[in-house]
């Protein structure tokens, strides 16, 4: 998994919003970008308020409502799950959604809550591509901490919505670092359900316990 550190960097996963119908490919960076900037800074401001400070349950809920709507949390999870979701059954992808994005919703959600004073700088892309994905590059920037290259890979779907459905930072793909960590459990247990059964373990832990 991530460093805590780097978890950090990983709260703007979450920061999108859907936008309108597709643009000429030489507009999709630019669009790409506003929905970033405007968003990421409106969850910056709101989960500063004391409301949320005060109740992680009610972060908690307004983390999930942005994911469940504006991240593509299916792809994200499948394209962790890699060749294992062959041996999935219909059954075993659903849960392995669920428990996934809890985990992702908790931990985020937490560093949401932690790190509060993070700024966003963009460096430029030329995308000239007309295939529905582009890349937004960008600089994190906290107090006290080296700057950090966070990108973001995004897709346009059939409704005309950009979906976030995998970030890299400092050169670490987070699907392929967790698809390595889940494919060497299922490798030595040969189950699916051995990492389902971990992420309901660690889903199941007090608050307080996803600070450490």
């Amino acid at each position: 998994m991530f460093h805590r550190q780097s978890l950090s960097l990983l709260i703007l996963f979450f920061s999108f919003f859907a936008l309108p119908p597709a643009a000429p490919a030489a507009e999709d960076a630019t669009q790409a970008r506003r929905v970033i900037e405007n968003s990421s800074e409106q969850i910056k401001q709101t989960l500063k308020q004391p409301a949320y400070q005060k109740d992680f349950d009610k972060s908690v809920r307004f983390v999930d409502g942005i994911v469940s709507e504006f991240a593509d949390m299916p792809r994200v999870a499948m394209l962790v799950l890699g060749k294992n979701i062959r041996q999935a059954t219909p059954e075993q992808r659903q849960r392995f959604i669920e428990e996934f994005k809890t985990l992702l919703v908790r931990t985020y959600t937490r560093a949401f809550l932690d790190y509060k004073d993070w700024s966003l700088t963009f460096s430029p892309y030329a995308d000239d591509r007309d295939d529905g994905r582009t890349i937004v590059k960008t600089v994190v920037r906290q107090p006290g901490q080296q700057p950090v290259d966070v990108n973001y890979r995004m897709l346009l779907n059939k409704q005309g919505e950009w979906k976030v459905y995998d970030i890299i930072i400092g050169g670490v793909s987070l699907v392929t670092n967790y698809r390595t960590s889940f494919n060497q459990e299922i490798a030595q247990t040969g189950s699916i359900d051995s990492v389902i059964q971990k992420l309901v373990d660690k889903n199941s832990k007090p608050v307080t316990d996803d600070k450490g």
